[in-house]
């Protein structure tokens, strides 16, 4: 018998083996997922480079001094004090920053890339059990929503967390279809890589998935609560591990804690990071760390209350005062997500993320449940649909409910990104399901063109003076002639036909276009209401950095650790990403109790710094942090001004500015 000549494709799949099998996969991709996958990157790579978080870049550049600095996450090279978050996406960030040096792009370039891979995931994770369009729909969502496209292209932590959590939420889907071990354990370390990136809201969708899994799991009951519950403590044990060993080191080996009064990493992870922010019904609405790059001002995210010409809410900037507490301003604190402020952040899909997330909710409720309801448990194993249309309806409506109520959200639009992957989740499932029933015709048919018509309106409408104009017509008039052709075939039963479908891809591409010019126009800008006159904690509103570094090198006689020390990281940041070091001696905000007077004295008799620096036009000395911060800020300053000679004018900066130790 002669063996027949093997063919091209089974010549190169013998010979390449993986690299074929690639090759073959990128074949079998959607047209739409690369038209997703290309809208990501475009949006995100477009303003790579125009914007960072200084106090996030600073501390990428300082931990790339030392292991111990690496380690700890400290902000300053000389490890005085630690940034507010765990230092995970920051040690993602110093991969680049080491290759190609500390640059804008540089710190911003990891979360591009995982905000492009996540659009990937989002449809391989959505494709299996819902199908193509609702995986395509689901990677188009989240290539165009907004917050997504901000954070994605600057050097916020959030970007990590929310790659991790999706990946996070295929593992457990993954975890309850095998039963695999291997599964179970990626599921718990990347909930402990989110949990090292931002702390307790990395927890936020995990009654979703652990629910989503007692639901979906086919194991014995013994069996799938043991798994979970190894799982669930390896999950415990690797979120803390790094915690646990902060906490061992004695603090005069290691950095202060920052943003902390007491020095301890239980309190930054608990009460800072933790109720502080996401404790809600009207608390204090705090601030984080959202500076700009030093030079001219820029606006927040288009929608956004943002006063023209002033830079978002900056570092530090002081506080509002506190609603009445209680559920009543829970629920309009809530009720605010509809408003420009941050219903931008979405780009006005909320109210049709609600709606999508009870479509994806319809499956769990078959006519045999409803006869039996004993059947329930049963069906909801037995349907990816069912199952999985709880966890993504689940951590979608569990965002919604904390970010809605949360204090922080207020002031802080952009960690609305927590609900971005959940929302392009359900949205893509329900348009799925809703142009399903819309092909099969009857009276469900008439679903697809009201949802889309209605939605494409309010979006457009709801835009209306954040997104240039010419977008709003067109998405308008989208959303229009969609919804007539839609509701003829719906009314004449021609769902089935060519123009039916395009129609309907018409419109649902009309909702993307409002987000999508959103996210372009914003860039790496974070929306935030505008600074508060006279408040501390504003950025600097001139690159004193540069001007103060060069005066200090031309005189050739800085400290021996620090070249300069300031109150705050708002005015240490640029130094200390130019190369010059310095210290913040009040952490990040100004006011964390580091230094006492005598503390300072020693540092300084010992030359480790040399000049300090109050930010220009402030008022030295009149603190607003706790007491024990007030009365050693205020002492450090008194001895500053009464001790030091003033330099300001010698190095062309407004009196008051620039102080040398010794006369």
């Amino acid at each position: 018998m002669v063996e027949r000549p093997k063919g091209i494709r089974s010549a190169l799949a013998e010979r390449w083996g993986p690299a074929s099998r690639a090759w073959a996969l990128l074949r079998r991709l959607d047209g739409w997922l690369l038209l997703a996958v290309a809208l990501g990157a475009w949006l995100r790579f477009a303003r790579l480079g125009d914007f960072h978080n200084a106090y996030y870049t600073a501390t990428t550049a300082s931990m790339l001094t030392s292991a111990k600095n690496f380690f700890f996450g400290s902000f300053d090279s000389g490890g005085v004090v630690t940034v507010d978050k765990p230092p995970a996406a920051f040690w993602l960030d110093s991969i680049p920053a080491a290759i190609w040096g500390v640059k804008a792009w540089t710190v911003a370039l990891p979360q591009v890339l995982m905000g492009i891979a996540a659009i990937l995931v989002l449809y391989l994770a959505i494709k299996p059990a819902f199908g193509r369009m609702a995986a395509a729909a689901s990677a188009l969502l989240l290539a165009a929503i907004p917050a997504s496209v901000v954070i994605d292209s600057r050097n916020e932590p959030d970007a990590l967390l929310s790659f991790t959590l999706l990946l996070a939420a295929t593992s457990i889907v993954r975890a309850a279809r095998t039963g695999k071990w291997q599964w179970h354990g990626a599921f718990a370390l990347l909930m402990g890589i989110a949990f090292n990136t931002k702390m307790l809201v990395a927890f936020l969708p995990l009654p979703a998935f652990l629910l989503y899994y007692a639901l979906a799991v086919n194991l014995p009951l013994r069996r799938a609560a043991f798994r979970m519950a190894t799982a669930t403590i390896v999950l415990v044990v690797f979120s803390f591990s790094w915690a646990t060993a902060v906490a061992l080191t004695p603090a005069e080996e290691r950095p202060y804690i920052g943003s902390t009064r007491d020095n301890s990493i239980w309190t930054l992870i608990f009460k800072y990071n933790g109720l502080d922010r996401f404790g809600g019904f009207g608390g204090p609405r705090l601030t984080a760390p959202q500076q700009q790059q030093p030079g001219p001002p820029q606006g927040g995210l288009p929608g956004g209350p943002s006063q023209p010409g002033q830079p978002p809410l900056g570092a530090g900037a002081g506080q509002q005062p506190p609603g009445p507490p209680g559920p009543g301003n829970a629920a309009r604190d809530f009720f605010a997500l509809f408003g420009n402020s941050l219903a931008s952040q979405l780009g006005w899909l909320l109210p049709i993320g609600i709606f999508a997330s009870l479509v994806c909710l319809v499956p769990l409720f078959t006519e045999r449940v409803f006869r039996r309801p004993s059947s329930f448990l049963a069906h909801v194993r037995g349907s990816p649909r069912a199952s999985e249309g709880v966890l993504w309806a689940g951590w979608f409506g569990t965002a919604v409910v904390v970010f809605g109520i949360a204090a922080a959200t207020n002031t802080h639009p952009y960690y609305l990104v927590g609900a971005a992957v959940p929302l392009a989740a359900v949205g893509g499932i329900a348009l799925a399901s809703l142009f399903g029933a819309f092909h099969a015709g009857g009276a469900l048919a008439w679903l697809l063109p009201a949802a889309l018509a209605v939605g494409g309106i309010y979006v457009a409408v709801a835009a209306r003076g954040a997104a240039h104009d010419w977008v709003v017509a067109i998405a308008f008039a989208a959303a229009l002639l969609a919804g007539v052709p839609l509701a003829i075939a719906a009314w004449r039963r021609l769902t089935d036909t060519r123009l039916a479908g395009w129609a309907a891809v018409a419109g649902a591409l009309a909702l993307l276009l409002v987000p999508a010019s959103l996210g372009y126009e914003a860039g790496g800008r974070i929306a935030a209401p505008g600074p508060l006159p006279g408040q501390p904690g504003r950025p600097p509103e001139a690159p004193w950095g540069e001007a103060v570094a060069a005066y200090i090198r031309s005189k050739g006689d800085a400290g021996s650790r620090f070249a300069v020390g300031a109150f705050s990281a708002r005015e240490t940041a640029p130094f200390i990403i130019e190369g010059t070091p310095a210290v913040a001696i009040g952490g990040f905000s100004g006011n964390d109790p580091i230094f006492t007077l005598e503390r300072f004295r020693s540092m300084v008799a010992a030359g480790e710094l040399r000049y300090f620096l109050f930010q220009p036009g402030s008022v030295p000395g009149l603190p607003t942090g706790g007491p024990q911060g007030q009365v050693e800020r205020q002492r450090i300053a008194t001895f500053i001004r009464t001790e030091w000679r003033d330099m300001s004018l010698e190095a062309g900066l407004p009196q008051g500015t620039l102080w040398r130790y010794g006369r």
